[in-house]
């Protein structure tokens, strides 16, 4: 569902008007603010992690609009910039052949457990936050070898919000945008409908969490248990 679609279907329900007015219109603008609030609110919402916003940097946009990211080795460098859209890596970087075969594989660490490592150590770690951008360490320094291979890894990225009306969102069910907006719409406007149309807008967000958290009918969601011991047993 793209943002004129959800547009319409929320000025719909806010004004119960069949024209909708156009995308130069105050009414457009102050919507589009609204769906960012309503984004931000469904990827921060109780510590998910969305199956939809998980991604790798060979499928992320390059060139004008893209998130960038440097993803060629350069023998002798240890530095890449990751993409712009990065929220949190992933557990490891893998190094590609242009036949797709992973070459080399960089376990990802945390930054202060590299004093622990060796200087021929095959490891990695992202240095930044998700506001300022991140960096991607190599350690040791890629060699000859090495040299013109893709980087590739999972990360868990931004969600995308709306800039023009053929924009579409990642969010598994859009009607909890239009809900959301209009419940903020209501809010401002002192409308009593808030509280209703901010239960709608908690009833998709929390179905929403539902299902992402419940694997597939073939493969129900279940925490592996890492530990190595045998508790729960």
């Amino acid at each position: 569902m793209d943002f004129n679609t959800i547009f319409e279907t929320y000025y719909g329900l806010y004004r119960a008007e069949a024209d909708t007015p156009a995308s130069t219109d105050d009414e457009y603008t102050v919507a589009l603010i609204l769906s960012r609030e309503a984004i931000t609110r469904w990827s921060n919402y109780d510590g998910t992690y969305w199956k939809e916003l998980f991604t790798t940097l060979s499928v992320a946009p390059t060139g004008l609009g893209g998130v960038g990211g440097d993803r060629t080795i350069v023998a002798g460098t240890t530095e890449y910039d990751a993409p712009t859209d990065m929220r949190e890596a992933g557990g490891f970087v893998k190094l590609v052949d242009s036949d797709g075969n992973t070459v080399q594989r960089y376990p990802i660490i945390e930054v202060e457990q590299a004093q622990f490592k060796g200087d021929s150590s095959t490891y990695c770690y992202f240095t930044g936050d998700p506001n300022n951008g991140f960096v991607l360490h190599l350690n040791p320094a890629p060699g000859a070898s090495l040299n013109g291979l893709a980087i590739d890894y999972v990360y868990y990225k931004k969600p995308t919000y709306f800039t023009t009306g053929t924009d579409t969102t990642e969010m598994a069910d859009p009607m909890f945008i239009v809900h959301r907006m209009l419940a903020n719409r209501f809010r401002v406007s002192r409308n009593p409908y808030y509280s209703s149309a901010k239960i709608d807008a908690e009833d998709c967000l929390r179905t929403m969490q539902a299902d992402n958290n419940s694997g597939t009918f073939a493969d129900p969601w279940r925490l592996p248990d890492n530990s190595g011991s045998v508790w729960g047993l």
